[in-house]
């Protein structure tokens, strides 16, 4: 069980600032489904081009397809040989990328149930994938940032972004920014039209396994190998920044993964100490805990290593290293 955590908040989300935190949990979650058939840890979800269907990835390199109404009915979509760190649906092109262990970036058209030969080899391990127009943009092991043309599925301009690698990305919702997380503990903001990156102010004690703007596109949510999680306000009045405003000690281990659904009022962190936790978009009070030991919930087994968010079915989708993954009702906030 977590040590008990005192939460402050600035006077800028709480009127009585030094206070200490406490909110009526307000907030039910439900398991409606499980979907089991991975033979290895599961690393990778993503979003498919269509209501009710998601991809998962593992270390088997398995691409499975899945639909939420019926997840004892899994299809193989492929296997690659290597493992699958990261993966994400290409909008507009009918593609599923798959970022590897190998450096190898791997293409599957949908449409043709196919890989795509031959891969694009990229320098080390492919651990995040974002799309950007007719841009995906690719973090690797060695602390680069590939540009890969989609049209011509071409690697296009390679950023050197730091000496380690970067470990988790994801695009401003309107403005041309990439936050990137990287293992020398470092967030770098960078810009998708100039090609330049900017490092911020470094607060993890460990690799930033995870970032996250929020919908409103206005903080940004880090979660590390420290297991903190850090709210970090963008300012974008002249050169983007982040402005550190919390820092809580939100797990026991790594936080993986962080999903942040728009007008739910709620987000949630996924950690390699087996849990899921749900917090208030508002105040950043934990709401709710996820785990295998609370009575009558079957939950994961080991570390949860993703989240993601299915807006079609209003679903929070975790996956671990258990090779499960579940689907989970959250309502009560919002």
């Amino acid at each position: 069980m977590l040590p008990y955590v005192c939460i402050f908040v600035p006077s800028a989300f709480y009127p009585n600032p030094g206070r200490q935190l406490i909110l009526k949990n307000t907030i039910s979650v439900e398991q409606v489904a499980r979907f089991t058939g991975h033979r290895a840890a599961v690393f990778a979800l993503a979003e498919a081009g269509q209501p009710q269907t998601f991809y998962s990835a593992d270390g088997n390199g398995w691409v499975v397809a899945w639909n939420v109404q019926d997840p004892d009915e899994g299809r193989l979509l492929a296997q690659v040989p290597s493992n699958v760190f990261s993966m994400r649906y290409l909008a507009g092109f009918g593609l599923l990328a798959l970022g590897s262990m190998s450096g190898a970036l791997y293409f599957i058209d949908l449409a043709q149930n196919r890989v795509i030969d031959p891969p694009i080899q990229l320098d080390k391990a492919v651990f995040c994938l974002e799309q950007c127009g007719n841009t995906l943009f690719a973090g690797t092991g060695g602390g680069l940032l590939w540009a890969i043309n989609l049209p011509q599925l071409s690697a296009q301009q390679v950023s050197p972004i730091c000496n380690s690698s970067i470990r988790s990305a994801h695009l401003h919702p309107n403005l041309p920014l990439l936050a990137l997380g990287c293992s020398n503990h470092v967030i770098y903001l960078f810009n998708t039209q100039t090609r330049q990156a900017v490092p911020q102010t470094a607060f993890h004690q460990n690799s930033v396994f995870s970032v996250r703007f929020t919908p409103n596109g206005q903080y940004l949510l880090s979660g590390s190998r420290d297991a903190f999680l850090a709210i970090w306000q963008l300012q974008t009045a002249q050169t983007p920044q982040l402005q550190l405003l919390h820092s809580i000690p939100a797990h026991l281990f790594t936080i993986n993964s962080i999903a942040c659904p728009p007008n739910t009022g709620w987000f949630a962190t996924a950690s390699r100490d087996k849990t899921i936790k749900i917090w208030h978009s508002d105040n950043y009070s934990l709401l709710k805990v996820i785990d295998q030991t609370k009575t009558g919930i079957t939950a994961h087994k080991n570390s949860v290593n993703n989240l993601l968010w299915l807006p079609h079915n209003n679903l929070l989708l975790s996956a671990g290293d258990d090779r499960q993954i579940f689907a989970w009702q959250v309502s009560g906030i919002g």
